[in-house]
C-alpha cells in the first residue's frame, strides 16, 4: 500500500517538500560534534557542538541554538559578515548608551550570545573555543572589556564567571580569571574574593606578551611576577608549563582561544586557557567550592563592559567572532579549530 501511495503522489510536489527541507537544514551552519568512545561518557560536556556561521544569512543572526544577552535593546548588535576571501564571521557590536535592560539604565553595556544554560555541568569536563578578530580600527579603552565567560551558577549567588577573558588597559593587559565561589547576591565580600579568585595575568610591551601576576585559589596575595626579567626568580620554574611570553597578534588578525574546564567540588578540578596554543592559564584544583545549591552553567561570548564613569563615552567597539566550538576534550577541540 505504502508503494501506491508514493506512485500517486504528484512529482511536483515531491520537488517542492525536497527544496523545503534542504533549505531547512542549510538555515543554521551548526553541527552537532559526536563524543568520541575514549571520553567517559560520565564526565563528558552537556554541550557538543560547532558553528562556523557560513550557511547564516549576511547581515542578520538567527538565534534558533542560543540564548542573547543585549543591553541595546533591539539595537540589532548582532550581524553576520563576509570577508573578501568568502568566510563568514559574527560581527558584535556594542555603543554608548546601550545599557538598557528590562527597563532600567544600568552600569554596564553588553551584547554577548550564550551556548544555553545547562544544568548537567557539575562534575563534567568541558572544551570551548573560538576565534576572535579586533578589526583594524577598533579601538582599545582604559577599563575592562570582557570577550568570553565561562559561569557557574549557585543558588543565592551571583553569576560571577569561573574563567573570563578580558582586556584592560587600552588593550595592553589580558586577564585570564574568575572565582570558584561566586559573588555574594546581598554584599560584595573581598574575603571571598580574594579565598575563591584565580587570576593569570599578562602585560603587552612592544608586542609581546608577559607573564605578570599569578593568583591560587586559596591564596589572600596576587603574585607579582618578573618572569619576564633577566634574571628569573625561582618560583617562575614552577608555574606548570605557562608561556613566561609570547609575540603578541596586531589588529586584524585572526586570534584562537581553547579553554578546558573540569567542573568539579574537589581537587581533580581545572581550568586550562590556550591563547593560540600559547598555555597562558593552567589552574588545578576546586572549581565549584559554594556551599549553596548549584543551579546551572553557561558559556558567553561577546563584548561586555562597563559604561564610561565620565559620562562622555567610550567608543564604539565591533569585535568578529567564529568557529565557536564546545566538546568534550581537547583533541576535539583541537581537530576544529587548528
Amino acid at each position: 500500500m505504502l508503494d501506491s501511495w508514493i506512485m500517486k503522489l504528484d512529482l511536483s510536489k515531491l520537488i517542492i517538500i525536497g527544496a523545503l527541507v534542504t533549505v531547512a537544514s542549510n538555515l543554521y551552519a551548526w553541527e552537532k560534534v559526536p563524543v568520541p568512545d575514549y571520553v567517559n561518557k560520565k564526565t563528558k560536556s552537556p554541550w557538543n557542538f560547532y558553528d562556523n556561521f557560513e550557511d547564516q544569512k549576511l547581515g542578520k543572526m538567527n538565534f534558533r541554538r542560543y540564548s542573547i544577552n543585549d543591553k541595546g535593546e533591539g539595537k540589532k548588535p548582532f550581524k553576520i559578515k563576509q570577508d573578501p576571501n568568502g568566510n563568514k564571521f559574527l560581527e558584535i557590536t556594542v555603543k554608548h548608551g546601550w545599557n538598557k535592560c528590562c527597563g532600567t539604565w544600568v552600569k554596564t553595556e553588553r551584547a554577548e550570545i550564550e551556548a544555553g544554560e545547562s544544568s548537567r555541568a557539575l562534575n563534567k569536563e568541558i572544551w570551548y573555543g573560538f576565534k576572535v578578530r579586533l578589526p583594524n580600527n577598533f579601538q582599545h579603552i582604559d577599563d575592562r572589556v570582557l570577550i568570553s565567560q565561562f559561569k557557574n551558577n549557585h543558588k543565592g549567588m551571583k553569576k560571577s564567571p569561573l574563567v573570563g577573558i578580558r582586556y584592560y588597559s587600552n588593550g595592553n593587559r589580558l586577564d585570564f580569571d574568575g572565582d570558584t565561589g561566586g559573588v555574594a547576591t546581598t554584599k560584595f565580600n573581598k574575603e571571598e574574593q580574594f579565598t575563591h579568585g584565580i587570576t593569570s595575568e599578562y602585560i603587552k610591551k612592544n608586542n609581546r606578551w608577559f607573564l605578570s601576576e599569578v593568583k591560587k585559589r586559596g591564596e589572600h596575595k596576587v603574585k607579582t611576577l618578573y618572569c619576564h626579567s633577566t634574571q628569573k626568580p625561582l618560583y617562575c620554574k614552577n608555574l606548570k608549563g605557562l608561556n613566561l611570553s609570547f609575540k603578541g597578534k596586531s589588529l586584524g588578525e585572526w586570534i584562537t582561544f581553547k579553554v578546558g574546564i573540569k567542573n568539579s567540588k574537589k581537587e581533580d578540578g581545572f581550568v586550562k586557557v590556550f591563547l593560540d596554543e600559547n598555555l597562558v592559564m593552567n589552574y588545578s584544583g576546586v572549581t565549584f567550592d559554594w556551599k549553596g545549591q548549584y543551579k546551572h552553567s553557561d558559556i558567553r561570548i561577546g563584548i561586555y563592559r562597563d559604561s564610561d564613569p565620565n559620562g562622555s563615552g567610550y567608543p564604539d567597539q565591533s569585535i568578529h567572532f567564529d568557529d565557536f566550538t564546545v566538546v568534550s576534550d581537547k583533541k576535539t577541540l583541537d581537530k576544529y579549530l587548528n
